[in-house]
């Protein structure tokens, strides 16, 4: 039959139909091939889900039974251990199962279940992954033994709170929060790294969370010269109102980094230290237009209605968004300070009637 086919064709376009009828059922059996793998791997990852599935249903049976039958410990962690922790697959459902449960008790019932990690082997794995290679798994290693609350490693922790990973040192440093309640934030005397914000974010959410922690006054670490360290103390010290700490921030406003002498008004202000207004005041002229915004939020939130003069200084600078924001200081210092910019916008030949209106209708 395809020598018939091909008669009809003359002799020089032979040798190309035949290629292309051979690459048409090439293309045709490649596509087979590919739709065969995708169905085998959706039925193999399907096939996977259940036996996970199952697993993790046997799991959490046997830990509800464990934590509320009357069953001797030693019993339950020997039938646990060799039905459970034999296999690596099996062993991680478990550890998954275990810290999640874990992280959502107190008292006896978080003891029994650290009791059972530990006396079932499940601590050693955990340990050991602090050896490994990976960076991924030397982290989940530390917040398994963080949360199961296992205190004995916390020198090993301690170790990775300068890797170069910033994953892995946020999660040693956060560790450390769990383990070390009476001095939570010790690993700041030995950090060299920078803290990035959402390492900052971490360690600031870890705090809140736990129950237990012993707050240390920040003020001590201020003087560290890796400025994001600094910048988180002064972060903490303004959450947690630690007033006693204000000399300390006040030095911080002739510090040679713009961005600490910036944080240093953002805390004065969050504690309301009326006595920085003067220094605050001083620093003006020579800081960038940034801080200079920020200490125009700052004063009139902690001054008085002496500040009213340094406010018209201002509104007479050249940069508008200095004078915008000097005119709502003064919006801000009584009735006053209100009253000079009500008759700045009530006079229509003045250059700043906008502004005025501007600003009043801001504090509106």
């Amino acid at each position: 039959m395809e020598q018939n086919i091909l008669d009809l064709f003359p002799a020089a376009s032979t040798d190309l139909i035949r290629f292309n009828l051979y690459l048409s059922i090439g293309f045709v059996g490649v596509t087979l091939g590919i739709f065969s793998i995708i169905l085998f791997s959706r039925w193999r990852d399907g096939v996977r889900y259940a036996r996970r599935r199952k697993v993790e249903q046997d799991i959490q049976g046997f830990l509800t039974s464990y934590l509320f039958d009357d069953q001797t410990d030693k019993e339950a962690i020997l039938v646990f251990t060799e039905q459970f922790t034999q296999k690596r697959v099996q062993r991680h459902i478990v550890l998954e199962n275990l810290v999640s449960l874990h992280k959502n008790l107190i008292g006896e019932s978080a003891d029994k279940l650290r009791n059972l990690y530990c006396q079932s082997g499940l601590e050693s794995y955990s340990r050991q992954k602090l050896y490994a290679s990976s960076w991924h798994e030397i982290a989940q290693g530390i917040n398994e033994l963080a949360n199961m609350g296992v205190r004995k490693y916390s020198e090993l922790i301690r170790a990775f709170i300068n890797h170069p990973h910033p994953t892995l040192r946020s999660e040693a440093q956060v560790a450390l929060l769990k383990l070390e309640t009476n001095a939570p934030f010790s690993f700041l005397d030995d950090l060299r790294e920078p803290l990035l914000d959402w390492q900052q974010l971490q360690l600031a959410r870890a705090t809140s969370k736990s129950k237990f922690l012993s707050i240390p006054n920040f003020e001590r670490w201020l003087g560290k010269s890796e400025e994001s360290i600094v910048i988180f103390c002064l972060r903490m010290i303004a959450s947690y109102g630690q007033h006693s700490a204000a000399d300390g921030i006040l030095s911080l406003l002739q510090h040679p980094a713009a961005k600490i002498r910036e944080e240093a008004i953002i805390t004065l202000r969050q504690l309301n230290t009326h006595e920085a207004v003067p220094s605050l005041i001083n620093m003006f002229t020579n800081e960038s237009t940034d801080i200079q915004l920020e200490i125009l939020k700052a004063v009139p939130a902690i001054g008085d209605q002496q500040s009213i003069p340094f406010f018209e200084q201002v509104l007479g600078f050249e940069n508008r968004r200095l004078q915008l924001a000097a005119a709502r200081a003064l919006c801000q210092s009584g009735q006053e300070g209100q009253n000079k910019v009500l008759a700045i916008k009530n006079d229509p030949e003045h250059a700043l009637q906008q502004l005025a209106a501007t600003a009043l209708s801001y504090k509106a």
